[in-house]
């Protein structure tokens, strides 16, 4: 995993003592599908990791698709971050076709 992500993941985790944190990160980058299944995690990984990232540890656009419920969406913020999942979730249910089509 590259050293920026790396750090952007440590720095998800800012309000833990430094042990906690070192397990939380360590727990995120061994298993990050796992880890997104944490509805607390995953609010931290939408305000923080950057769509290309969150696609990557996420394991495809698809597999992205199935964290980003409207309950979750809701709890984000400001509105405009909001907004921005709304869009990209509308957007990746269109254009997403499964592999039976």
């Amino acid at each position: 995993m590259q050293k920026s992500i790396e750090n952007k993941i440590n720095v998800m985790f800012w309000d833990l003592p430094p042990d906690a944190r070192q397990k939380a990160v360590d727990e995120f980058i061994n298993d990050p599908v796992k880890a997104f299944g944490d509805e607390r995690i995953l609010l931290r990984a939408l305000n923080t990791l950057g769509w290309y990232e969150l696609i990557r540890l996420s394991g495809g656009a698809d597999n992205l698709m199935g964290f980003l419920d409207d309950k979750t969406i809701n709890r984000l913020f400001p509105g405009s971050r909001r907004k921005y999942y709304y869009n990209a979730k509308r957007l990746l249910s269109k254009y997403i076709v499964s592999p039976a089509e």
